[in-house]
């Protein structure tokens, strides 16, 4: 009988424990797409000083924004380094996320994406389909899924510049 018990104490334990370890992970991955979502709408603003508009992105969903952005803010400067380009966000460097931890580039070369902690590619998107005067820019949270509503169900999880 005390065998019983003790396994069921371990057995309570570890699911406590494990629990605990999903949510610390999740809100990990929640602040680090935070961090990432800032990082991006500072190179944007950035880039905006610079050339004097935003990157531009007509998908009202911005669902390929990362594209829209991977170009612009790295891509772009990092194929005329040799002429002056500037490369607004370092961190979109694939050679540079290989090194340790979750990388937020998926692929190579002007192909790449940029990717939430949960593997999702940021949204950006511009004009007038845009909450914010100048640019919109989110992660579809841990759900992956989004909608244009900021109250919609699939809209709730998300991380958002606004």
């Amino acid at each position: 009988m005390e065998l019983v018990v003790v396994v069921a104490i371990i057995v309570v334990l570890a699911g406590l424990t494990l629990g605990a370890m999903n949510f610390i992970n999740q809100k990990n991955a929640r602040t680090k797409a935070k961090v990432q979502v800032d990082l991006l709408a500072n190179a944007v603003q950035d880039y905006n000083a610079d050339n004097r508009s935003f990157p531009e992105s007509t998908d009202a969903t911005g669902e390929r924004g990362d594209e829209v952005l991977y170009k612009y803010l790295y891509w772009d400067g990092f194929e005329a380094r040799d002429n002056g380009g500037k490369v607004y966000l370092s961190a979109l460097d694939p050679v540079y996320n290989t090194k340790g931890g979750q990388a937020w580039i998926q692929g190579k070369d002007a192909q790449a994406r940029i990717v939430d902690p949960w593997g999702n590619p940021f949204h950006y998107r511009t004009g007038e389909q845009a909450v914010n005067p100048d640019f919109d820019l989110w992660s579809a949270g841990p759900d992956g899924k989004t909608n244009t509503d900021p109250k919609h169900k699939d809209s709730l999880d998300d991380i958002k510049n606004w």
